[in-house]
């Protein structure tokens, strides 16, 4: 009984002196949220600092770092479509070139001769080329022994063509200090091969590559295939013969 008036004293004194001194009273469940509330901040900047250490928590930077730009700067260039350097429209290509004649039937030799091609668009244009070539049959000699007579005359062929050129592939071959663009290029067409040996006209398809070294000089690599019906020690076949040029060019701007 007098514990329990001692309590009761004990607590109105404390409110006393509490009222005195300007201290707001708790009650028992705030005491117990007062309590929790430190342990709950704790626990919530414990996550805040989990979750923002986090790499894909963490905001991308909007810029560069000013160091990595000014080192980079100078050699970082913008990618995309670019112009060609050599514009071809309305230029007329003037061709010497010279090569192998690998013919199918006769003796391969050399070739030599040229070509004048004038470009309607930037990837089409009309070729027009003549070539020269021995035209001679190295079995020939021993069936003249044989025989006593010469069954085939050696002479001189000419190579008459006239077709299409169509570039649609452009190219860029790298070297130790530049860059030279250049174009695939693909020829058909047809014409006459003059010559005692050939019989009706010819037909050529083949593929090319322009290397673009200046604005008026280029080099030019070819690889054809000319079809002939050509006869020979009494045999009449169709033939493939291969013609295989390196040509340089002139490049002669017209205005159109």
């Amino acid at each position: 009984m007098l514990s329990t008036k001692a309590a009761r004293y004990c607590t109105a004194l404390a409110v006393l002196c509490a009222a005195h001194a300007g201290i707001p009273l708790l009650t028992g469940a705030e005491a117990v949220d007062a309590q929790e509330l430190p342990n709950a901040a704790s626990e919530s900047e414990h996550e805040d600092t989990s979750e923002a250490s986090r790499p894909s928590e963490v905001p991308i930077p909007n810029c560069l770092d000013q160091s990595i730009t000014g080192e980079l700067g100078q050699s970082l260039r913008p990618r995309g479509v670019q112009k060609r350097e050599f514009q071809k429209r309305g230029q007329v290509e003037l061709v010497a070139r010279g090569g192998l004649y690998a013919s199918d039937l006769l003796s391969s030799s050399y070739a030599f001769g040229g070509a004048l091609a004038f470009f309607i668009t930037e990837d089409l244009g009309l070729e027009f080329s003549v070539d020269r070539t021995p035209v001679a049959l190295d079995l020939d000699a021993p069936l003249a022994e044989f025989f006593g007579d010469d069954r085939f005359k050696p002479g001189t062929g000419y190579l008459g063509l006239a077709g299409l050129v169509w570039s649609p592939i452009h190219a860029k071959l790298r070297t130790t200090d530049s860059i030279i663009h250049s174009d695939i290029v693909f020829t058909a067409g047809g014409g006459r091969f003059f010559h005692n040996s050939v019989q009706g006209i010819a037909a050529q398809a083949g593929v090319a590559l322009e290397l673009y070294t200046t604005q008026w000089v280029t080099f030019r690599f070819d690889l054809r295939d000319v079809v002939l019906v050509q006869e020979a020690v009494a045999e009449t076949r169709l033939t493939n013969n291969l013609m295989a040029t390196l040509g340089l060019a002139l490049w002669i701007p017209t205005g159109l």
